[in-house]
């Protein structure tokens, strides 16, 4: 079952891969101040695909421990196949990031977002176009918090950092 899992993630990459293209906008300057600061914490976070590609724009935010945050994911993709969300995670490593990843595949009536321990908040499913938001309490511990995409095949590459400083 695992070996069917990897394949069928494998090529579902290899395929929504060939769907990219690039896209040359540049993201709106409030914006990405906002959101892809690492030194500077944040209670509003706005983040958005790079393009059609399976890539987050903004790859790093910075929040306070225990603060309220505020989150939206603004999918600026154009392809019908570029459907994404933000899943945060409880920890950074690369095998718990492959086991939510999996494991999502599994999740299609959750908007892919599975049932686990590891996650700690996530956004709906949102299609091209369309913006979805979650609110949160940031985790009380400082440290780094991985956030992917939990659309099946997605997660290997869409990947970012959630930084808790001490308030």
């Amino acid at each position: 079952m695992r070996t069917l899992s990897l394949f069928v993630s494998l090529f579902l990459m290899i395929a929504l891969a060939g769907c990219g293209g690039s896209d040359t906008e540049t993201p709106d300057t409030a914006t990405e101040s906002a959101t892809s600061s690492t030194t500077e914490a944040v209670s509003d976070v706005t983040i958005e695909p790079a393009g059609n590609q399976m890539k987050y724009e903004q790859t790093e935010f910075t929040v306070e421990a225990g603060t309220e945050v505020s989150l939206t994911f603004n999918n600026t993709a154009t392809s019908p196949a570029m459907k994404h969300n933000v899943v945060i995670l409880t920890g950074t490593g690369d095998d718990l990031v492959q086991r939510v990843g999996e494991a999502a595949m599994q999740a299609a009536g959750n908007d892919y977002v599975p049932e686990d321990d590891a996650v700690l908040a996530a956004t709906g499913l949102a299609d091209p176009g369309e913006k979805v938001s979650m609110t949160f309490t940031a985790p009380s511990e400082p440290g780094t918090y991985k956030f992917i995409c939990t659309f099946p095949g997605h997660y290997m590459m869409m990947q970012g950092t959630m930084r808790v400083v001490a308030g």
